[in-house]
């Protein structure tokens, strides 16, 4: 019998799941996720959580940290994988996703395709547990279902990565059609590619120079945010040291939830905790997992 609560319960343990109940549960997921818009609206009080990418003992500590679903709704920025556990990560995550449909949401990151997770280590993974693809290959078909974005509280964007010149509105991005590998998709990779830079010649677009995504200064980010009616934007694309930096007059912040990210960076990590009266609070914490590679 499938059962998800029992299932969480050996999850949090750090107890795989046979092949078979993780399917179930992948194809559960992916039902949900199919209804979803592109654009999620997020009613407040909610937590903005950054990039997680696979560190699963650090993973258990930020629901410990967080509010509980019935006080709070949880909105997660993408890159779930591709560090140590990451099959433990994910399906903890798609587990609550599965248990709590309507308050947690689950955005994508770059690395929830086949191309990055391939060469980062989710597919070795994959192979290494079930000894065959077809786990990897039932994942990838639900990534491709994550939505590409949400508003918390009709104020703050979040996203994985940023903006893109080809989607000047919200709108624009309602349009996307998602269920495609991201670099199959201009406009969304550069919504989950691109990032924020500090340099003064580029105060609107650049292509950036890893391949995929943009470049984007301060005044793509005040006319998007004019235009939209948006405080400001949450993406996690880039390690931040302190676990989250602000850009452009707290236009855009960073969020990264992954701490001491692969073992050897030291970084702290946060979270952002909106209240119900659109009260912005960030909660740093340090890794609690020892390990090393």
């Amino acid at each position: 019998m499938f059962n998800p609560s029992e299932l969480l319960e050996l999850a949090w343990k750090q107890q795989s799941l046979s092949e078979e109940q993780l399917k179930e549960l992948i194809s559960r997921v992916q039902q949900i996720l199919v209804t979803e818009p592109n654009v999620i609206s997020v009613p407040i009080p909610a937590q903005i959580c950054g990039s997680l990418r696979g560190k699963f003992k650090d993973v258990l500590n930020l629901f410990k940290l967080g509010d509980s679903f019935e006080q709070s709704n949880y909105i997660f920025l993408g890159d779930y994988i591709d560090g140590m556990q990451s099959l433990e990560v994910i399906t903890l995550i798609y587990l609550y996703k599965l248990l709590y449909p309507t308050k947690i949401y689950l955005l994508r990151g770059n690395h929830e395709s086949r191309s990055m997770s391939q060469s980062y280590g989710f597919y070795d993974q994959c192979l290494k547990y079930y000894q065959n693809h077809s786990i990897w290959t039932t994942f990838m078909e639900s990534f491709d279902y994550m939505p590409i974005a949400a508003i918390a509280g009709e104020q703050i964007y979040c996203v994985h990565g940023g903006l893109s010149p080809k989607c000047p509105l919200i709108d624009d991005v309602r349009q996307i059609n998602r269920a495609v590998e991201i670099t199959a998709c201009e406009a969304l990779a550069d919504c989950i590619w691109s990032d924020p830079t500090i340099q003064e010649n580029i105060q609107y677009f650049q292509p950036s120079k890893q391949g995929a995504g943009q470049e984007y200064g301060p005044k793509a980010v005040f006319e998007f945010n004019s235009s939209n009616n948006i405080k400001f934007i949450a993406m996690s694309r880039q390690l931040v040291h302190e676990g989250y930096q602000w850009f452009f007059d707290k236009t855009c912040v960073q969020i990264w939830s992954c701490p001491d990210f692969k073992y050897r960076f030291k970084n702290s990590a946060s979270i952002m905790k909106i209240d119900n009266q659109f009260n912005c609070n960030i909660f740093q914490y340090t890794t609690i997992d020892k390990q090393s590679e």
